[in-house]
């Protein structure tokens, strides 16, 4: 497990050090640095993924993060024109893995003056297979999606956009078990991926039931949805585009979250987007019990039900509260960001609440009632 991340001239940040846990929860306000810490992460992979990392040389531009340029990431306040990530990892013994690269240039390609050793990875979930990297912009309704052998097969990847999401439900469904604490609580009994991934949908919309199938001829897969009627028979298949777009938004997450294996990463922008609140706090149900999984997770979110979601599970004594961190960041006009980390008991209250985080609410109640 990676345990700190640090930035040095990178984007928001000056020079930071982010403490990170099994459930690492990132909130704030738009601009304060929390994507940055995600971005950071993605592209040391997407640098990896193309073979630039070994040779010594972070890409900025890729299937996981788009930055620009070299003086686009550089902190607009920098000391020395260079950026700087480092990640510690979780054990006694534990070094630290440092790249640093001159970034006063507009080359979208920085050769590090600064990394491991040649030749050698860092032996973390970060660069190994089954890491799963879920951007806010997801994937939308469409009747078909694509397929990849190379993402799926052999990396047991969804994409950034979730937009290998049906080819791995085809290839993997019925092959992977569900741990048994990641199991739905109304189908304890469900074992395989796809079965859990349709009793969790249900969680968001009652009777649902999501299929995938191969298009014939074509490297694409057809993904359609149905309702259970009144019977135990289902309804006619729906296309996606016809049950809105929290569904097909949220079953990425769904998938990276049940099919992870332990010692793995998933990192998820936006869990929550274009679902109801009820949904919102499932999803934060589910990323707390697939950390409590032993897999990590690293979350950005927007959203008080999903805080509310971890809150009870760790409440309910379904992850330990030492095991989730909870950052909020802040910038001032002119400042670099900053943050600030309320803890989480074994009741799920929080040892502080920092102002404006996740309080609008109350604010908004006390002019109502004023």
């Amino acid at each position: 497990m990676i345990d700190h991340i640090g930035l040095q001239n990178f984007k928001a940040f000056k020079e930071v050090e982010i403490e990170l846990g099994a459930l690492t929860l990132l909130s704030g306000l738009n601009g304060s640095g929390k994507s940055t810490i995600l971005q950071a992460l993605g592209l040391l992979r997407q640098s990896f993924d193309v073979r630039f990392l070994l040779e010594g040389s972070l890409a900025l531009n890729g299937d996981l993060v788009e930055l620009g340029t070299g003086r686009d990431v550089l902190y607009q306040r920098f000391d020395s024109p260079e950026i700087a990530i480092e990640l510690g990892e979780s054990s006694d013994d534990a070094d630290a893995y440092l790249w640093r690269a001159p970034a006063g240039s507009d080359a979208d390609v920085l050769p590090c003056t600064a990394k491991p050793g040649e030749g050698e990875l860092p032996p973390l979930a970060l660069f190994a297979r089954g890491f799963q990297f879920l951007r806010a912009d997801r994937i939308t309704p469409a009747v078909t999606f694509p397929k990849s052998q190379n993402a799926v097969r052999q990396q047991l990847f969804l994409g950034a956009r979730g937009e290998f999401t049906a080819h791995f439900l085809l290839e993997f469904g019925e092959q992977i078990t569900t741990a048994e604490i990641v199991r739905c609580a109304d189908e304890p009994k469900a074992l395989s991926l796809i079965a859990q991934v349709n009793a969790w949908m249900q969680e968001f919309s009652p009777g649902v039931r999501v299929e995938p199938a191969s298009v014939p001829m074509t490297d694409l897969v057809r993904l359609v949805f149905s309702y259970r009627g009144e019977g135990a028979a289902y309804g006619d298949v729906l296309r996606p585009t016809n049950v809105g777009f929290g569904l097909t938004h949220a079953l990425p997450v769904v998938t990276a979250c049940l099919a992870a294996q332990p010692g793995t990463l998933v990192i998820a922008e936006n869990p929550e987007a274009q679902l109801h609140p009820r949904g919102q706090s499932t999803i934060g149900r589910l990323l707390a019990l697939t950390a409590a999984n032993g897999v990590q997770v690293i979350v950005e979110t927007h959203s008080d039900h999903v805080l509310n979601g971890i809150r009870l599970a760790v409440k309910d004594g379904l992850l330990a509260p030492e095991r989730a961190r909870l950052h909020f960041f802040s910038r001032e006009r002119g400042q670099p960001s900053g943050y600030e980390t309320p803890k989480l008991g074994r009741d799920g209250r929080l040892s502080f609440w920092p102002v404006g985080f996740f309080d609008q609410w109350e604010r908004a109640l006390d002019r109502l009632l004023g």
